[in-house]
């Protein structure tokens, strides 16, 4: 009898134990590690930088970030929308989306005057970036759906290596997403922006373009009090932003996200930088992954993310 008491009131410390944990109020003396992108998503997280809660670093490409989301190494991470549901179908649901940060950030610039809008792209050489990712995908369905069967898309490998030749008159239209927009009009006064794609695209499906999300791993998502400072800290940083551009683009300098305050206040007003969450975030990502896997199943993993992916706070 007594040894049935013993282990009675053992299972019950351990479940008391596991409901301690699972409720546990959030612990700032262990930042959680994350990772973003030298870009508008990291735009809009400038003040979580600054926040000892979080440990994030800043990186240059998506692919730097993707070994850190699967080994585990980040707990939260600002990521392409369409890779999101990549890895999810990777990692078997290990992951949720938390919010889109970012809606549409690409633009058609040209370095010249023959473009006055999108039907003024037929028969024309467009160079661009982000072959199988989001960029060529949207660019695609664009052109298509205003039927521009012959325009020419030539893909280069790097943003900053497109800027540069667009920067230095090596290249007369060009697909370029935000910062680097900024950074183009800046080194050469020629060139203008001439289409903006997220409007074209909300033209033909009625709603921006969800271009980037914050995933956090399962682990992280279990943590109510974890995930309502991050909702709470993330949505402040983004309202920062919006309200206050000379001080945030210092901030956004400060931090290395961007080079330079200038070229940061110039990109902000073309960021698209958001925070939507919840079934908001939901009814968007359902919507635009069912256009991507019409167009190729590939580009989300070749699976729909079940309702499991998506964070409700």
């Amino acid at each position: 009898m007594k040894k049935i008491i013993l282990l009675i009131l053992a299972i019950v410390m351990v479940a008391a134990m596991l409901i301690s944990c699972a409720s546990a109020p959030f612990d700032e003396t262990s930042p959680i590690a994350a990772a973003t992108l030298a870009g508008p998503t990291g735009m809009g997280m400038v003040q979580m930088l600054e926040n000892e809660a979080y440990d994030i670093g800043v990186y240059s490409a998506p692919d730097q970030i993707t070994p850190k989301i699967i080994t585990g190494e980040v707990s939260m991470a600002t990521v392409p929308s369409n890779l999101a549901a990549v890895l999810y179908n990777k990692m078997d649901g290990a992951i949720k989306v938390v919010a889109v940060n970012t809606m549409g950030v690409l633009y058609i610039l040209e370095n010249g005057n023959t473009v006055a809008d999108l039907s003024d792209l037929s028969g024309k050489t467009i160079y661009a970036t982000g072959q199988g990712a989001t960029p060529e995908y949207v660019l695609n369905e664009v052109l298509a759906a205003n039927g521009l069967d012959d325009v020419t898309v030539v893909y280069m490998g790097a943003h900053a290596d497109l800027a540069n030749a667009m920067a230095a008159g090596e290249v007369t239209l060009a697909l370029v997403p935000e910062p680097f927009v900024s950074i183009v009009l800046a080194n050469n006064p020629d060139v203008q922006v001439k289409v903006d794609v997220n409007a074209e695209w909300k033209s033909i499906y009625g709603t921006d373009i969800p271009m980037g999300v914050t995933v956090v791993s399962t682990e992280l998502a279990d943590n109510k009090a974890a995930m309502d400072k991050i909702i709470a800290d993330y949505s402040a940083s983004v309202n920062f932003v919006a309200a206050n551009l000379g001080e945030a683009s210092q901030a956004i300098e400060d931090t290395g996200i961007i080079a330079a305050a200038a070229i940061a206040r110039s990109a902000i007003p073309r960021c698209a930088i958001s925070f939507i969450t919840g079934e908001d975030a939901k009814a968007m990502l359902t919507d635009y992954f069912g256009i991507m896997f019409d167009v190729a199943p590939a580009s989300i993993g070749g699976e729909l993310p079940g309702d499991d992916f998506y964070y409700m706070p």
